[in-house]
């Protein structure tokens, strides 16, 4: 502390060196002059008394070594006394100083909040060891350049041999599995597990908290859990290494490590990391799915940009080598851009929308202290009469703004504290789990920076137009400088009519996208619906390679689809049920598979096959009548579709609208995409089903029963397919029936087990969280905004309405009417939020542009949104001039006349 204290004196010297110098030979001349007078009244003649004084005062070496300590500390006592001056000013007026604390705490606490947000998610460093250097490796198919998949493990070895710019890479794939602990017989939990290659840990480079990471030479199927799943599962027992893990029948694995906290790789709710060896993964080279997300660690000095250079020129090479890889692209993005996503353009738009309010906040105390001129102009005068200089006034007002900016930041600190939950809750589920969002010291020295500039850049001006008082203007009531104050806060006011108009229309359009995404209809009913899904066991097995798909298969068991039938059987009997349907994908709760198809005696070209997609659906018979969805031709399934009667679909109608055009579908035969699936009658044509509500169009869809799927079927798919969703529909409320479903399920098998138990209204909510969370923080921006320009706008007025107040009675003495009275005081106010609006039009045509990836069903420049914040803009703005527009009509003439 001394030293910044010191070196705080040094600078003010320096600063002021000159004039010191100035100062203090004058000071020294002075007491040399006096003492040589002291001394030749005692007796002493003109050179002895001179001689004698330069003695004494050693030359004024030491005169200027005490007056240099004595100003260095004065600079220091003369803010002190600048603070207790602001503070008496403050609470003699204690409605002004509410009001400008209010404005500045609610812009400065809305920066430090979001700004808590960037700190975390964009500017602090990753916890892996030279995350820079790590990157994700991802693929773009033909035609779709918006488009970035995972790859396919030919893909990954293709890369892994001929890059030259990576030092390491490592495959993982996400799987949901049913697991018990310790290998135990209890019920079990379903995880997601990541299949991972050996090299996976090595590019993230962190060590295990117990335990260790898979080696090459591990063969005997490890697994490493999160540390989670170490706290919620084994109560974070130290001993856990070698324990077992149930994995039905894949067996019972060791744990041979616990991961730190944290650790992820891209999908935080991982809970279990499983070795999948290079020779399993070659297995299946030729599979095309691309289940697999592929992380690389740079060279020491490549770029990213040199890598991608490379990952260009490969890709040629690797469609040449694979037919499935032909004509895709590699693109590379660093592990911050792969966490972060679409989340770095939307925090920098929520970081200009509280920068925009600040300045607003700015503004309107900016306009709160040239009002205080008009007060204060007698008392600045007087000082500079009694011989205050500029630059002293400057600096007291300036001491007072430095004060209120500080008291700002306080308040500001607390409520952005206060709504830190709220907004972190606001943000997507999938933000990584290691990102912490708090108010650390970085946060809050931006935020006292920021609070501190903004006190002295929007106070210098009112400083400056305040310090100019001078007595004989006071003394004749200058009008021109009153003039020139009013005319600078209507500028101030304008500026933040147009700030807040900005930030209205930005509100505007999120909130015209959530209505019409709210007004989408799904196509059936989802009111008393209600879902649970169930990962069954026990239900495939790995059998080999199928060569002319080259993936790995798997057998589905027999009793799965007995199983399935059993459960949804006790589901439909459940005392407040009244049908339920088994499935695969909820209804609005995930993404469906989808398969390529073809029509008989239809032959495609190359280009058509692409186009020639739907979304997949495995049902149960009952499925269109529990959703409710319209069947418009043919016939639903039956319970007589099964694995030994002819196979059928059910198709909806935009598939039957674009490839079936102007003939009749019924009765012809498909053929999908599904491995081993025989062609297909379809046999029924029902309504479109919105699995996504953002889709602007329904998608192509067909239907299978499930009892008619092959046994044998791809190996990702049969593990989809494995976890059963069951929709029930009820006569009540559905989310009160979820305990007695869960008790009829465990009633088969008690090991099961049931998770995302969840109405399908909830799942349709859930499609909008992040669109309502985004839109009410801007329509809270927004709100604030308006109600700052208002309060400026109206005090302004005010303010007008009493420097008027003489020539309003005169007028009124003169034969005034009111309508003429009213008019000429809110044309004023009219004005300057027409120029505001004007202004605001201009701006937002340009700066809205940065949200429209986020809009939906509306353009960035949409009509009406303009139309209606305008309109709004203005009836607000009228009210606001309407109650000093009033208080103008209530003036009497005498008391104005004899006032003036």
């Amino acid at each position: 502390m001394g030293f910044w204290k010191q070196a705080g004196r040094r600078a003010a010297y320096w600063f002021r060196r000159s004039e010191f110098e100035d100062e203090l030979e004058q000071e020294i001349r002075f007491h040399l002059e006096t003492r040589i007078e002291e001394l030749e009244r005692a007796g002493l003649s003109n050179r002895e008394a001179a001689a004698r004084a330069r003695r004494e005062f050693g030359s004024g070496a030491r005169m200027r070594e005490e007056s240099r300590a004595a100003w260095q500390f004065q600079w220091l006592e003369d803010l002190l006394t600048d603070l207790r001056h602001a503070a008496r000013t403050f609470r003699k007026k204690p409605s002004f100083t509410l009001t400008a604390l209010a404005c500045l705490a609610l812009g400065i606490g809305a920066n430090t909040l979001i700004f808590s947000l960037v700190d975390a998610i964009l500017l602090r460093s990753l916890p892996y060891p030279n995350a820079d250097r790590i990157v994700m490796v991802r693929f773009t198919p033909p035609a779709h350049s918006d488009q970035k998949l995972g790859t396919n493990p030919g893909s990954y070895f293709f890369i892994r041999e001929h890059s030259r710019v990576f030092e390491r890479m490592g495959a993982v794939r996400l799987v949901y599995q049913s697991v018990s602990p310790n290998g135990g017989d209890s019920a079990s939990q379903w995880v997601q597990t990541g299949w991972c290659s050996p090299g996976l840990t090595d590019v993230m480079g962190v060590k295990p908290v117990l335990g260790r990471w898979f080696s090459g030479y591990d063969r005997d199927f490890p697994v490493v859990i999160s540390y989670g799943l170490w706290q919620r599962a084994f109560g974070s027992a130290p001993d856990v290494i070698g324990r077992k893990l149930n994995f039905g029948s894949l067996g019972a694995p060791q744990v041979i490590g616990v991961a730190p906290p944290g650790f992820q790789t891209l999908d935080p709710e991982i809970d279990v990391w499983v070795l999948q060896p290079d020779e399993n993964l070659a297995l299946a080279r030729r599979s095309p799915n691309r289940v697999f997300n592929l992380f690389a660690r740079l060279k020491p000095g490549v770029t990213v940009a040199q890598a991608q250079a490379e990952m260009d020129s490969l890709a040629s090479p690797m469609g040449a080598a694979s037919p499935i890889d032909r004509g895709w692209s590699i693109r590379l993005d660093s592990l911050r851009d792969a966490y972060i996503g679409n989340l770095r353009q939307l925090l920098l738009i929520f970081q200009g929308a509280v920068l925009i309010l600040l300045l607003i906040a700015c503004a309107n105390v900016a306009s709160l202290l040239l009002a205080q001129a008009t007060t204060r102009h007698r008392e600045l005068a007087l000082r500079s009469a009694l011989g205050s200089s500029r630059g002293r006034v400057i600096r007291q007002l300036l001491a007072e703004n430095l004060l209120l900016s500080i008291l700002g930041y306080l308040v500001g600190v607390v409520l952005a504290w206060s709504g830190l939950h709220v907004v972190t809750s606001a943000l997507p589920t999938m933000l990584p789990r290691f990102i912490e969002v708090t108010l650390n010291p970085a946060v809050l020295g931006y935020s006292l920076l920021l609070s501190l500039a903004t006190g002295l850049i929007f106070g210098a001006l009112p400083a400056l137009h305040m310090s100019r008082s001078d007595l004989m203007d006071v003394l004749r009531d200058a009008s021109r400088s009153t003039l020139r104050r009013s005319n600078l806060r209507g500028a101030l006011v304008a500026a933040e009519v147009a700030l807040a108009v900005v930030l209205l229309i930005g509100a505007g359009l999120m909130t015209n996208s959530l209505l019409r995404l709210n007004l989408v209809r799904p196509g059936f009913e989802t009111r008393g619906l209600v879902t649970v899904q169930v990962p069954f066991q026990e239900v495939y097995k790995r059998t080999g390679i199928n060569t002319a798909a080259g993936g790995m298969l798997a057998q589905v068991g027999p009793k799965l689809n007995q199983v399935g039938e059993e459960i949804r059987e006790r589901l439909t009997h459940v005392p407040g049920a009244e049908s339920a349907a088994l499935t695969m994908t909820p209804p609005l709760g995930g993404t469906p598979r989808r398969f390529n198809f073809s029509a008989e005696n239809r032959p495609l070209a190359p280009s058509e096959q692409e186009a020639w997609t739907a979304e997949w659906y495995p049902v149960s018979p009952d499925y269109f009548h529990t959703l409710r969805i319209p069947l418009l031709r043919g016939r639903e399934f039956a319970a007589a579709d099964s694995d030994t009667s002819r196979p059928v679909a059910v198709i909806n109608a935009t598939l039957a609208e674009r490839f079936f055009r102007n003939e009749n579908p019924i009765g012809k035969q498909i053929q999908t995409g599904v491995v081993y699936d025989p062609p297909r009658e379809i046999v029924g044509i029902v309504g479109d089903v919105r699995q996504n509500r953002y889709e602007y169009a329904p998608q192509p869809q067909m239907y299978v029963p499930r009892a008619q799927l092959p046994q044998k079927m791809d190996l990702s798919l049969a593990q989809q397919f494995a976890v059963g969703t069951y929709v029930v529909r009820t006569h009540g409320d559905p989310a009160g029936l979820l305990p007695a479903l869960r008790t009829a399920i465990r009633g088969v098998d008690r090991t099961f087990a049931i998770t995302n138990s969840r109405t399908v209204d909830d799942y349709a909510a859930g499609q909008l969280q992040d669109l309502r969370h985004y839109t009410v923080l801007l329509s809270i921006f927004g709100g604030i905004s308006i109600l700052l320009s208002v309060a400026g706008l109206f005090g302004i007025m005010m303010h007008s309405v009493n420097q008027r107040t003489n020539e309003i009675g005169i007028r009124v003495a003169l034969g005034a009417r009111s309508g003429s009275i009213l008019g000429m005081v809110a044309q004023q106010g009219m004005l300057v939020i027409g120029i505001g609006i004007l202004c605001g039009v201009v701006a937002s045509l340009a700066l809205t542009r940065v949200i429209g990836r986020f809009l939906w069903g509306v353009t960035a420049t949409d009509p009406l949104t303009f139309v209606l914040v305008l309109l709004a803009m203005l009836i607000v703005g009228l009210l606001a001039c309407l109650v000093p527009a009033r208080r103008a009509l209530r003036i009497d003439p005498i008391l104005a006349l004899r006032w003036e």
